[in-house]
């Protein structure tokens, strides 16, 4: 998995591989939660998949994917890069 700003960057294996963590390590709730944030959320599946294999994805990239994924995305207003929040549960992470 290359480095990625978009989801459309990812190739279709790629798109897959994260779209299928998000499904199976996140809870879609009916509310925003402003505990998670899209940086944190794909800090931890950068870590997941091993930078060492160049993998690495964009806060960007992930908001789209959790979009895609059927999640809300709500902008965090105070970071001054780009992140947003989203309708996602306690955070339980479960390695692929």
């Amino acid at each position: 998995m290359k480095k990625a700003n978009h989801f459309s960057d990812l190739s279709l294996s790629d798109q897959d591989t994260l779209i299928d963590h998000i499904f199976f390590n996140y809870k879609m709730i009916p509310s925003i939660n402003y505990q998670q944030t899209a940086y944190g959320l794909k800090m931890r599946f950068n870590r997941l998949t091993g930078a060492d294999m160049g993998h690495q994805i964009t806060s960007q990239c992930f908001m789209e994917a959790m979009v895609k994924a059927g999640y809300k995305a709500f902008p965090a207003q105070k970071d001054v890069m780009p992140n947003w929040y989203f309708n996602v549960g306690k955070v339980q992470i479960i390695t692929l």
